[in-house]
């Protein structure tokens, strides 16, 4: 039962992957269909795309994680690169669904947009604070204070005067 779920989990994300591979060829074959491609804008986006595909897959050639430091600033401008696409023309509302079940998936693929962005700042401030030391911290307060006590001119408090 301890090794079921692990696949489980990898099999479902291997799913989703390939679900997700298959929407945007699709898309792109939709596109090209449309003659949508002589745009130089819309060819430079799926252009920018193909080069973090590939920037992710050197990550992980290089046995970096994806959801390291380098790797969430490629999901980041993956995320960018979807800005003008859900600005654009592409109206949802000519899909031939009604409006409530239109409205549910957009709410619910932005909660897990909004849920995977979370995730993925969570994953990096866990991994920085894995790597910074005490020492490297204080350090450069400690480096501080010497040189001002060099610098600083001789500075005795007194109380203040008595009132008669």
């Amino acid at each position: 039962m301890g090794k079921m779920f692990p696949r489980l989990i990898r099999l479902s994300l291997g799913f989703a992957g390939g679900a997700l591979a298959a929407f945007h060829g699709w898309l792109f074959a939709a596109q090209a269909a449309e003659g949508r491609l002589e745009d130089p804008w819309l060819i430079l986006r799926w252009v920018a795309s193909v080069s973090l595909i590939l920037a992710l897959a050197a990550l992980k050639r290089r046995g970096e994680s994806i959801w390291g430091r380098k790797g969430i600033a490629i999901w980041v401008l993956a995320a960018l690169l979807h800005g003008p696409a859900a600005a654009g023309n592409n109206d949802i509302a000519s899909i031939a669904l009604p409006e409530n079940v239109v409205t549910s998936v957009l709410q619910l693929v932005s909660a897990a947009a909004f849920g995977l962005g979370l995730w993925m700042l969570a994953r990096l401030l866990r991994s920085r604070t894995r790597t910074v030391s005490f020492d490297s911290v204080v350090e450069p307060f400690v480096a501080a204070a010497h040189l001002a006590a060099r610098i600083a001119p001789q500075f005795s408090p007194r109380p203040p005067p008595l009132r008669a």
